[in-house]
């Protein structure tokens, strides 16, 4: 998989984008704050359809424009294919979808084109930080492999937000409908027949990966490290009986704390090295390297389980790795094209297949983009004549 063009229009700090990268490593250097952030974002809304950084599509939309769009020309084994995401918060269709200058019906539909790796220093907190961070990076990661995960996921979140609206009702003193409950809670065991099963698979695997990389970036063979899913019934085969019946056991506690106590909202995956628990016994340097040998786990996932090699969007982590972990990561890479933002083009020492661009931002706050070894400017209004990032057809 390969980004030929990545095109924006009044994204963040961009007016208008046409940017042709690397097949290999592009390295986006420039100041904090300058926007280089803001292209591995753009890239991220085309293969997920939201931001890694906020829930808030608005946030994204140039300050004094009414829309913003971000799209990427991509050619796979199967071909070319052209994805587009448009965000127009102010009107009732707040992000439109177009695939191949068509316009999709749902934003499911966006899911599995783009494959995309993030790491950021965000994900350095995967062994620290609570559940909520490796959830999410087990619903990112299937969301993309899996169209029915993606809808599954989005069935549960909604039934789970009208049974926790039903409970809080019952603790002002309004007898909840039974029926209705009864529904909303089938409506959330139901998703997790497809759920459960898929994030136990997914772990495994990532679990064996993960491993074998752990021991490569550390050379220390006798640092077991160890990845488990920890799911909320103890069946993950056939999950949905067990659900229903915890959560109609539950509801009494969770009208007493407002929320449901039980579903894959609770759900965590354990990590240790040698046995002991990772959020109380690893240095900074294992915390580091089982982050990084996850994310690698996830890149050689995506390339088992679709044919293909995802892209790689590396955050400003560069500088968060000592020069081993720097030198090691850059060999795991190679053949990925990857995008990533740095401040000091020395951390890269080592990189072969490259391409570096610098970013800076005017002083109207404009981002612009160059790449160093031409000294062009690659921002061209001009050419930004794109039906799918200006007035799409609709089609």
């Amino acid at each position: 998989m390969q980004i030929e063009t990545i095109r924006l229009r009044d994204f963040r700090n961009y007016h208008s984008l046409i940017l042709t990268p690397h097949p290999g490593v592009n390295i986006l250097l420039g100041q904090n704050g300058s926007g280089k952030t803001n292209l591995l974002e753009a890239v991220h809304y085309c293969a997920l359809g939201r931001s890694h950084r906020t829930g808030l599509d608005r946030e994204v939309v140039r300050k004094g424009a009414m829309m913003a769009a971000s799209g990427v020309t991509l050619r796979k084994k199967s071909g070319k294919t052209e994805i587009a995401v448009k965000l127009t918060p102010s009107e009732a269709r707040k992000k439109t979808v177009f695939i191949d200058c068509k316009r999709a019906e749902r934003i499911s539909a966006l899911m599995g084109h783009v494959q995309c790796v993030i790491f950021s220093p965000e994900d350095l907190m995967l062994v620290k930080e609570g559940p909520a961070i490796r959830r999410r990076m087990l619903d990112m990661m299937l969301s993309q492999l899996s169209t029915a995960y993606f809808s599954a996921l989005q069935q549960y979140q909604k039934a789970l937000e009208q049974r926790t609206a039903l409970l809080r009702e019952a603790k002002r003193g309004i007898t909840p409908d039974p029926v209705l409950l009864d529904t909303f809670e089938d409506a959330m065991a139901i998703p997790c027949g497809i759920i459960i099963p898929l994030r136990d698979k997914l772990v495994k695997q990532l679990a064996k990966i993960a491993a074998e990389k752990y021991e490569r970036i550390s050379g220390r063979p006798n640092e077991m490290f160890r990845m488990t899913y920890q799911p909320c019934v103890p069946e993950t085969s056939n999950p949905v009986p067990a659900i229903r019946a915890e959560l109609k056991k539950s509801r009494q506690e969770d009208i007493r704390v407002g929320g449901a106590g039980c579903g894959i909202h609770r759900e965590d995956i354990g990590l240790s090295l040698m046995g002991r628990s990772m959020k109380v016994f690893a240095s900074q340097g294992q915390i580091r390297t089982a982050a990084l040998a996850i994310k690698l786990a996830q890149l050689e996932t995506f390339r088992a389980e679709t044919g293909e090699t995802p892209i790689l969007l590396l955050d400003d982590v560069m500088s968060e790795l000592d020069m081993t972990r720097r030198t090691r990561l850059l060999r795991e890479i190679e053949g990925v094209q990857t995008f990533i933002t740095c401040t000091d083009e020395s951390d890269l020492d080592g990189c072969r297949e490259k391409r570096s661009y610098r970013v800076w931002m005017d002083s109207d706050g404009e981002g612009h983009v160059q790449e160093e070894s031409a000294g062009d400017e690659v921002m061209k209004p001009d050419l930004l004549h794109d039906p799918e990032l200006d007035e799409p057809s609709g089609k």
